[in-house]
């Protein structure tokens, strides 16, 4: 079971941003290993002490990657180490800013990987002396802060994630001094492998709602072979519930199972008419660079990521149009203070749904450079409903078309979907107890 919680930070001042880059350098996993530490597990060895615990708590942990996903109303930040890091987070004001203090660390992720995104304007990072490293994140304004949770990965390794939210002045003055106020520990959710069978009372089914992009007159994008999108969206659709029943109490409802034509508005309302937990629609769009290949997953926002994003949900929003249907006027802002906060939490789950989905999916596809983007998708609008868009691949590239007509790469994409939607079930279950 994974708990959020909060660990008490640090008050020692940072150092100035030489100190940070030489210490940085002496970390770096591509320099040679000073040779002490091996000098002295080699003595405790002669001793007949445990050398080999001995030397990895005296080596640096090591940081594979930092990824950081949303947009500047919410972003998630997650952390990916491998072993389990003592941490602590403060947030600091003029300018804002948060602080992720962290034992001795090896930074192995490629620097130009390390891009700034969302609320994220600034990120620094490197060794404060031999025993201590510390990330410095600048934000773009006064934020919020979800977190940290940790997670133990079945392959070992430790994710460390939080979610930052775009707030007021108010807001971020109030949580600076909640922060300063309180402290516990950040405990780690179990591998599903080693959790013992539940006994609490039976609970509602986890309801998943699979939307087959396109249909019916709306055929949506073709391949150069005359493959439609419709099709190909609709043979995933049925092996996705194929492998999704394979998990215990899921639910899975379908916004259609034949060629017919659904309008956007109603596949949001088929979502929440479910109670859904997560709505995944499902695309294998096209784009004008033929080269672009890869799946993608998108969650909702009203600034697109990129170019591309925008063109694609530009696209999407508008096949009402096909079927006659006038496109909705663009409703006005509610200013409603707990509708606010439904659509912020929920933006929450998708955001970290889709880190699942793409490191379930990168396990065994080829993932889309940057496979998490972001764009206002209207079929993801739903504000209580965690929501998704998965573009397989491409149509107008050839070995995309290919394989998404291809029955083994079918089952084999579906089922890491289906992982990934397992993975996030028990973690949401867990949060929510």
């Amino acid at each position: 079971m994974r708990i959020s919680s909060i660990v008490r930070p640090s008050r020692r001042p940072i150092p100035g941003k030489n100190s940070v880059r030489y210490f940085f350098s002496r970390y770096r996993s591509d320099r040679p290993a000073r040779s002490w530490p091996f000098c002295v597990v080699a003595a405790i060895g002669l001793l007949g002490l445990p050398a080999v615990a001995f030397a990895e708590d005296s080596l640096p942990h090591r940081l594979y990657s930092i990824e950081i996903t949303g947009d500047e109303q919410d972003t998630a930040v997650s952390l990916t180490f491998d072993r389990d890091p003592e941490l602590a987070v403060k947030m600091l004001r003029g300018p804002e800013r948060l602080i992720v203090d962290l034992p001795a660390t090896a930074f192995e992720m490629p620097p130009e990987d390390v891009l700034p995104n969302g609320l994220v304007q600034s990120i620094r990072y490197g060794a404060m002396d031999q025993q201590r490293s510390r990330m410095v994140i600048g934000m773009r304004g006064p934020f919020t802060l979800d977190g940290p949770e940790k997670e133990l990965r079945e392959d070992g390794r430790y994710t460390v994630s939080f979610d930052l939210n775009l707030a007021s002045q108010n807001a971020f003055e109030t949580a600076l001094k909640e922060r300063l106020a309180s402290a516990s520990v950040v405990t780690v959710s179990t591998p599903k492998s080693e959790r013992l069978p539940s006994n609490s009372p039976e609970r509602k089914p986890f309801t998943i709602v699979v939307d087959a992009g396109h249909g019916g007159i709306d055929t949506g994008a073709r391949g150069r072979d005359g493959v439609k999108e419709k099709d190909i969206t609709l043979a995933f659709s049925l092996e996705l519930k194929r492998q999704l029943e394979k998990i215990e109490g899921a639910r899975i409802v379908q916004t259609r199972v034949d060629d017919r034509f659904i309008a956007l508005n109603e596949r949001v309302r088929i979502g929440r008419q479910a109670d859904a937990d997560l709505f995944i629609s499902i695309h294998a769009d096209s784009v004008r660079q033929d080269y672009v290949r890869g799946a993608t997953v998108y969650t909702i926002s009203k600034k697109a990521s990129d170019a591309m994003a925008a063109r694609l949900a530009d696209s999407e929003n508008a096949v009402d149009s096909v079927a006659g249907i006038d496109l909705p006027e663009e409703a006005e802002e509610v200013s409603d203070i707990l509708l606010d906060l439904t659509r912020r939490e929920t933006k929450g789950f998708s955001l970290r749904f889709a880190r699942k989905l793409v490191d379930s999916m990168g396990e065994v596809l080829l993932m889309i450079k940057r496979p998490h983007r972001h764009a206002g998708f209207r079929v993801l609008t739903a504000p209580d409903v965690p929501s998704v868009l998965i573009e397989l691949g491409y149509l107008s590239n050839d070995k995309d078309e290919s394989l998404l007509q291809d029955d083994e790469w079918r089952t084999k994409a579906a089922s890491a979907i289906a992982a990934a939607v397992a993975q996030y079930g028990e973690v949401r279950e867990a949060s929510l107890r």
